[in-house]
């Protein structure tokens, strides 16, 4: 059995796994019972690591160097500024929630519907297209 990738965690190494017994090639994930015992030892290991048998070491090699992963899906709403998947809806408008906080002692909550990006912060007002 030969290594051809180590994970820090199982689930990364299971998802590898999966692709590769998926094309026919059998593969194996060792240590990960004891990386799941103590997160901790992943890196004084080695992390959790794939292995496959030596006859399928040329293949394994080249699926994974042929493999573009998940094909990136256009319905997903991005952010119009960086481009990050990881957006979600404001309901409420913070600023004005903040600023009543300070000035009354009470947060008052004006309603609105606008997107926010986890990366970049950005917010925008929903389109036709955005809007679920």
């Amino acid at each position: 059995m030969m290594t051809i990738a180590s994970f820090e965690r199982p689930e990364e190494a299971h998802l590898l796994r999966m692709r590769l017994e998926a094309v026919g090639i059998p593969a194996f994930v060792q240590d990960e019972h004891f990386v799941q015992m103590d997160m901790l030892y992943s890196n004084a290991i080695g992390g959790v690591r794939l292995q496959v048998a030596n006859a399928d070491l040329e293949s394994a090699r080249t699926l994974l160097a042929e493999d573009r992963g998940i094909e990136n899906d256009d319905s997903e709403l991005q952010c119009p500024q960086c481009g990050w998947t990881g957006v979600e809806r404001e309901r409420f408008s913070r600023r004005l929630a903040l600023c009543s906080l300070l000035l009354c002692g009470l947060p008052l909550l004006w309603i609105r519907s606008r997107w926010r990006c986890g990366r970049c912060l950005h917010t925008w007002k929903p389109t036709a297209a955005s809007n679920p």
